[in-house]
């Protein structure tokens, strides 16, 4: 069973999606863009929310040299699951400040995972900021039964 915190979520799941580097693409100098992007679904029959980030770090303009993307997978609690139900029009309502708290831990295990795969190499110099999430979410999320996201 899940460990439920106080905000009534456990996290269940991390998976790397997707890490690659790319030597044509590196340089040693020049400025660092870093690209970031974020993904949402749920599981409605595991009760699940899941987040994805993205990172592509480019030297070159449309050439990433790095790349690394997780999912973190976050359990509701039942008591939290029925707050965001609508049950009359089958619809999942997520609220902003919860989806910004489970994005900034995917992003944290992110850091790690990054760390990990880089040490001993070049690319082992390269962090991920800090990121203002609440920024980059605009409001809610509102899901189907079917698990598709109906906003962003």
């Amino acid at each position: 069973m899940a460990d439920y915190n106080s905000l009534g979520f456990a996290f269940v799941g991390l998976k790397t999606t997707q890490f690659s580097t790319n030597d044509k693409a590196y340089r040693s100098t020049g400025n660092l863009d870093l690209q970031t992007e974020m993904g949402f679904g749920i599981d409605v029959s595991r009760q699940l929310f899941i987040a994805e980030v993205k990172f592509n770090f480019l030297k070159k303009k449309d050439a990433p040299f790095m790349q690394i993307a997780l999912q973190g997978q976050f359990e509701i609690n039942k008591e939290g699951w029925q707050e965001i139900t609508d049950s009359e029009n089958h619809i999942f309502n997520f609220p902003k400040e919860l989806i910004t708290h489970l994005v900034v831990l995917t992003i944290g295990a992110t850091r790690g995972a990054l760390h990990a795969k880089t040490e001993g190499s070049v690319y082992n110099s390269y962090i991920l900021p800090t990121v203002n999430v609440d920024e980059m979410i605009n409001g809610d999320l509102l899901f189907n039964e079917e698990g598709m996201l109906l906003n962003l």
